[in-house]
């Protein structure tokens, strides 16, 4: 059986966060292209991040956090499965409908690879990015694993990640899945949605469209996967 996984992440208020952690987000956020920024001091962003002066700052500072297990919250947890055959895939979410839920939806995704004996996991960059937030937000929260995840490379009857297939491994080589859908006749859906507007639409409470869009590219990962397996056994 195939388990599909796609997962939506957001920043947390680095305002919020205790000195030492602002101070290490700050200057990794703004170490490469800091030229392009004018001289601001932590201490005057963090008074007024909403300014329309920070706003390039703001996105930078956000999209490192986005990233980071360490910075960041995990918001939604799509998963799939085609227990009932090739192409029919199950869709579940396990979404957050606070900042508190985070804990519980980890706890869900723990729960349902209980079951698990032997799944394959399909992902797209899920190597590099899914699977370590889940564990690494696991480990922060103290959420208890039930069991090990795939996370090695190059044993695509494990894990079969997408992206990491198709750029032959190499990161350089990469291309987004939106644009290798495209090339494939697919389509993302909703159509021009994207991860940079989870946080938008968290903070507007449209966590439905969060959902949503996490499903939606669960499915899509599946489709691409469907087309490219053949050539990689």
């Amino acid at each position: 059986m195939n388990f599909v996984l796609d997962i939506e992440t957001i920043p947390r208020d680095l305002r919020g966060e205790p000195r030492k952690i602002q101070e290490y987000v700050w200057e990794r956020a703004l170490r490469r292209g800091a030229e392009a920024e004018p001289e601001v001091a932590l201490d005057d962003y963090l008074a007024a991040p909403d300014t329309e002066a920070f706003r390039s700052l703001k996105q930078r500072i956000e999209l490192y956090m986005t990233l980071r297990p360490e910075f960041g919250r995990a918001v939604c947890i799509g998963m799939g499965h085609d227990a009932r055959g090739r192409g029919e895939l199950e869709l579940r979410a396990l979404t957050a409908r606070a900042v508190d839920d985070e804990r519980r939806i980890l706890e869900g995704f723990w729960d349902v690879l209980r079951a698990r004996r032997d799944w394959r996991f399909v992902t797209y960059n899920g190597l590099a990015f899914d699977l370590p937030f889940l564990l690494r937000r696991s480990v922060y929260l103290g959420v208890a694993p039930t069991t090990g995840l795939p996370m090695r490379p190059f044993a695509l009857d494990a894990h079969f990640d997408v992206m990491r297939a198709l750029s032959n491994w190499e990161r350089a080589d990469a291309v987004r899945l939106d644009v290798v859908a495209t090339l494939l006749g697919l389509a993302k859906s909703p159509p021009g949605m994207d991860g940079s507007k989870v946080h938008e639409l968290w903070q507007a409470g449209r966590i439905d469209e969060i959902e949503t869009y996490c499903l939606g590219d669960v499915r899509l990962v599946y489709d691409v996967f469907l087309r490219i397996e053949s050539y990689f056994r």
